[in-house]
């Protein structure tokens, strides 16, 4: 359950804690998520026992706004789950144990979409046989190409969204089950 946070008490957060969340939510960040996302996604993780959100606050001293918005992201992508309630009733949360599964989920859910949109606009574009005179001219074979492109992503794409089904041993021991 969480922590008891009577004002007597105040939450200390060690420098070194800080520093690898911090770590954590500029890598996030970089991977086009927000980079308050990751440093959720840390302290969950690293955490002894589930969080709810009036320890996270505590922790990161960000809005209530902020961290509700941010779990229901993480959750969006299956990165957070619910754990319970506190003793006080609120509802507590982890980090999911089950890294491989929230890493392909992630791929599934937003980097294939993207792709599938930038496939269906460059075979569009691909199938423009000829353009006004007052459009910007084009190279057919960089179309063609950037069209190639797109879907050799898609192929790899799916070939990673593939892992999940054959031997992850080196990932796997950092599921919990």
């Amino acid at each position: 359950m969480a922590a008891d946070k009577s004002p007597e008490k105040p939450v200390k957060v060690q420098p070194e804690l800080e520093d690898v969340v911090s770590q954590i939510g500029e890598f996030i960040e970089y991977w086009g998520f927000k980079n308050v996302h990751g440093k959720i996604w840390a302290h969950l993780y690293l955490a002894e026992t589930p969080l709810d959100a009036s320890d996270l606050i505590e922790r990161l001293k960000i809005s209530k706004a902020l961290v509700s918005m941010s779990i229901s992201d993480l959750m969006e992508y299956d990165v957070v789950q619910v754990a319970g309630k506190s003793d006080h009733g609120t509802t507590t949360y982890v980090a999911n144990p089950n890294v491989t599964s929230v890493v392909i989920g992630v791929l599934r859910k937003r980097e294939r979409r993207l792709l599938s949109r930038i496939s269906a606009a460059t075979k569009v574009l691909k199938d423009q046989k000829k353009h006004a005179k007052d459009e910007v001219p084009l190279s057919t074979d960089r179309v063609q190409m950037l069209n190639d492109m797109v879907q050799a992503a898609e192929f790899s794409l799916d070939a990673i969204l593939g892992l999940g089904e054959i031997d992850m041993a080196d990932w796997k021991k950092f599921d919990e089950n």
